[in-house]
C-alpha cells in the first residue's frame, strides 16, 4: 500500500546541506561554469573562462577582491549589461569569483538605484567641495532645474564623474563590511565540518 507522505531526506536537517541549498538557490541565475555559454556577451569567453577554477571558487582569496570590485562597479551609474561585462573583465584580471561580482549589480536595480546613486553622488560632492577641487562646477550641481541638462553641455558628465568619485570611496567600504561578514562565516562553518 503506497503513502501519499512525501520521504524526507535524511539531511534536510544537516544545516550543512541547508547552508549549501541557500546558496545555489541564491546564485541560481548567475553565471556558473557550466552555463557560461548561454550568456549572449560571456558566450565569447566560455572556453577561456571554463579554464581558470579560481572564477568560480568560494575560498576567501577569491571572494575578497570580488567583494570589493564588485561593489565599486554596482555603484557606478553604467547600465546593467555594462555592469556584468566589466564585472567579468575584472574577476580575469583581479582574479576573483566571477558569479559574486555578477550579483552585486544584480543590487543596484530599477527599485534601488536612485538611492544609491544619490548616496555617492553626496559623498563624491562631499569630497569634490574637501578637496577643494572643481570650486566653479559645484554652484551648477548643487541647483538643479528642468533645464540645466539642456543648458549645461558639461552638466551630465560632472554629475557622472561626481556619482563615480563617491563609488570609488563607498565602493571599498562596503566590500570591506561584506569581506569581513564573509570571513567570519567562513571561519565559524569551517570550525563545524
Amino acid at each position: 500500500m503506497m503513502t501519499n507522505k512525501k520521504q524526507g531526506n535524511p539531511d534536510d536537517k544537516n544545516p550543512k546541506f541547508k547552508r549549501v541549498r541557500f546558496v545555489k538557490k541564491f546564485l541560481r541565475r548567475m553565471p556558473r561554469k557550466s552555463s557560461i555559454h548561454r550568456y549572449p556577451v560571456l558566450n565569447k569567453f566560455a572556453h577561456a573562462a571554463r579554464k581558470r577554477s579560481y572564477l568560480w571558487s568560494f575560498r576567501v582569496s577569491e571572494v575578497v577582491p570580488a567583494f570589493y570590485i564588485g561593489w565599486i562597479i554596482t555603484l557606478t551609474p553604467l547600465p546593467y549589461v555594462v555592469h556584468i561585462i566589466l564585472a567579468f573583465f575584472a574577476a580575469l584580471v583581479c582574479r576573483a569569483n566571477v558569479a559574486i561580482l555578477m550579483f552585486l549589480p544584480i543590487l543596484s536595480n530599477i527599485a534601488t538605484f536612485l538611492f544609491f546613486w544619490a548616496v555617492t553622488y553626496k559623498v563624491g560632492l562631499y569630497v569634490v567641495h574637501w578637496l577643494g577641487a572643481g570650486a566653479e562646477m559645484l554652484p551648477m550641481i548643487t541647483t538643479f532645474d528642468k533645464h540645466a541638462i539642456l543648458q549645461y553641455g558639461k552638466f551630465t558628465v560632472r554629475i557622472f564623474a561626481t556619482i563615480t568619485l563617491g563609488a570609488i570611496i563607498l565602493g571599498p567600504l562596503l566590500g570591506v563590511i561584506c569581506s569581513e561578514i564573509y570571513k567570519y562565516y567562513a571561519k565559524k562553518y569551517a570550525r563545524k565540518i
